[in-house]
C-alpha cells in the first residue's frame, strides 16, 4: 500500500460571485501532494497551481500563502490538474491522507459543482480511500479539540519544512508526522495538551478565511 498525502490552498469566492452551480465560499488554487511508499518513504512530490473559475486572489491570501495572481491566471483548471496529479500513482494501490477532512469535502464540492466526470477521479474520490490524519492524531493522543498541523509538528518535535500555508510544504510536513508516528507506534509527545494551550494559537487556512473581507491583489 502507498500513501498519497495532499494539502490544498484556497482563495475566497466573493458572495456576489456565488450562485447557480457554485455556492461555496472557497475555491482551490493550489494542490500539494507527496507520494509515500509502504515504508512511508517519500518517493515523489508535486506542487500545482489551479486557475479558479469563481474565486478572487485577495491581498491577504496572497501574503499568507505566497501565491500570486500570475501563478494561477494561466494555470490549468481543476480537472486537468487532478489528472496530472494522479499520473504519479500509476497502477499503485494507495490511500489518500489529509490533515483534517476539509480538503476531501472541498474536492467533493468542486468536482460536483463543476460537472467533472472522470473514472480515474471517481476512483480517487472513493470515501473509504481517504484518511483524516488530524482525527487519527487526536484519537491517538486523546485531544479534546482538533490540533493544527503546526502544533502537531511542535508536539512531535519535528522541524517544519518551508513556509506554512504552501500546499507542498504542508503536505511534506504532514508526511513527516505520518512517518514518525506510523514507524514509532509507542512515540510519546514532547509536551501535553495543557502545555500546548499555553503556546500561541495557530490556525488552518480554512479558519483564517472565515470572515475576512476581500481586498484584490494586483
Amino acid at each position: 500500500m502507498n500513501y498519497f498525502v495532499i494539502d490544498l490552498e484556497m482563495c475566497r469566492v466573493p458572495s456576489n460571485y456565488r450562485g447557480g452551480n457554485y455556492k461555496y465560499a472557497r475555491e482551490i488554487i493550489q494542490i500539494g501532494s507527496v507520494l509515500l511508499d509502504e515504508t512511508y518513504r517519500q518517493t515523489a512530490t508535486l506542487r500545482q497551481y489551479i486557475c479558479p473559475d469563481y474565486g478572487v486572489m485577495d491581498y491577504y491570501i496572497s501574503k499568507l500563502t505566497g501565491i500570486r495572481n500570475r501563478q494561477i491566471k494561466k494555470a490549468p483548471k481543476l480537472e486537468e490538474a487532478l489528472l496530472h496529479m494522479l499520473d504519479l500513482l500509476e497502477d499503485r494501490e494507495y490511500r489518500v491522507i489529509t490533515w483534517s477532512e476539509s480538503d476531501h469535502i472541498q474536492f467533493q464540492r468542486e468536482i460536483r459543482s463543476k460537472g467533472i466526470e472522470n473514472d480515474r477521479i471517481d476512483c480517487f474520490m472513493e470515501e473509504d480511500r481517504w484518511v483524516d490524519y488530524q482525527k487519527v492524531f487526536g484519537e491517538r493522543y486523546n485531544f479534546s479539540h482538533p490540533v493544527s498541523l503546526e502544533n502537531a509538528l511542535l508536539l512531535c518535535d519535528i522541524e517544519p519544512e518551508g513556509r506554512p500555508h504552501d500546499g507542498l510544504n504542508d503536505a511534506i510536513n504532514t508526511a513527516k508526522i505520518i512517518e514518525k508516528l506510523e514507524l514509532n507506534p509507542n512515540y510519546k509527545m514532547s509536551c501535553a495538551e495543557k502545555e500546548l494551550d499555553k503556546k500561541p494559537l495557530r490556525f488552518t487556512l480554512g479558519e483564517l478565511l472565515a470572515g475576512l473581507n476581500i481586498q484584490l491583489a494586483g
